[in-house]
């Protein structure tokens, strides 16, 4: 089973619209919601996920044998843990990334750990398309553990996994790329679209995944990608017009698939290429 992730540089290039159509192209799909802070795909397709698991993360609980050494709060290169004289050791739950290297280097064995729920993963199905959903408990500021939980979540009698992963170059998109067979980037014809796919396209040769470009809304803002594209020896695959319909359409949240011919047509062509390149 293929993992196609669908990622991009920068946010608002058309990257969930892109994932929802590809969704509904193709045949027996997990789509697979991995902008876990701002999960949107479910409106995009007309699904209503019902929460399946949550996703927790263990944090230290320290016990009455703890000698007040410190060891813990020197080991967490997070700086989750504070330890004051001879004071008991606290630990911010914030900053946690449940590692557990603080239990390990206690010389009286004094830490335990207890599960922080940080968030969940849902799930909806029609047909043939299956979403799961990662969702970011409010408040908490590390995703990666939820977007590898849902990642992980999705079926293995699908044809084809299909990821829509966080925007920008964070940890977030490495985790999400990291776990996918082929990445297909989305950008925009702008300076900045331009400067934000540099960035994309190292993270991904530096992964070694490969991957193809779609420039939405290529006649606007009068940057083209191709140079950039041919250094990293990386295809533009398709290139997508400003519309107003379609601009019109996502306005009010309906699927730019089923709703504007211009759109399906393209998704319709990206579907070709990948299939042509053995990605499907």
């Amino acid at each position: 089973m293929t993992v196609l992730a669908v990622a991009s540089g920068k946010g608002g290039t058309g990257k969930s619209s892109l994932t929802s159509s590809l969704a509904l192209a193709l045949d027996r799909v997990t789509a697979i919601d991995a902008d876990v802070e701002e999960p949107n795909l479910a409106p995009l397709l007309g699904l209503d996920p019902v929460e399946r698991g949550q996703v927790s993360i263990p944090i230290p609980l320290f016990g009455h044998n703890c000698v007040r050494c410190g060891e813990c709060a020197k080991a967490c290169r997070f700086n989750a843990i504070v330890q004051f004289g001879s004071l008991a050791p606290t630990v911010n739950k914030g900053l946690c990334h449940g590692c557990a290297v603080c239990s390990m280097v206690c010389p009286v064995g004094a830490i335990t750990e207890t599960p922080n729920v940080i968030g969940t993963v849902s799930e909806a199905s029609r047909g043939n398309l299956r979403l799961l959903e990662g969702r970011l408990k409010v408040g908490s500021p590390n995703p990666v553990p939820v977007i590898r939980s849902v990642i992980e979540a999705g079926s293995t009698d699908s044809n084809v996994k299909i990821v829509d992963c966080p925007p920008g170059t964070s940890c977030s998109m490495v985790e999400a790329v990291s776990r996918s067979d082929y990445v297909l980037l989305v950008t925009e014809g702008t300076p900045f679209g331009m400067a934000d796919l540099e960035l994309a396209l190292e993270v991904v040769s530096d992964l070694k995944r490969p991957a193809s470009v779609v420039v939405n809304r290529f006649d606007l803002g009068g940057s083209d990608p191709e140079e950039l594209c041919r250094r990293f020896n990386v295809e533009v695959i398709s290139r997508i017009p400003f519309s107003k319909e379609v601009a019109q359409i996502y306005g009010i949240g309906e699927n730019l698939y089923l709703k504007s011919e211009l759109w399906r047509g393209h998704t319709d062509g990206i579907v070709s290429s990948l299939r042509k390149r053995g990605v499907l």
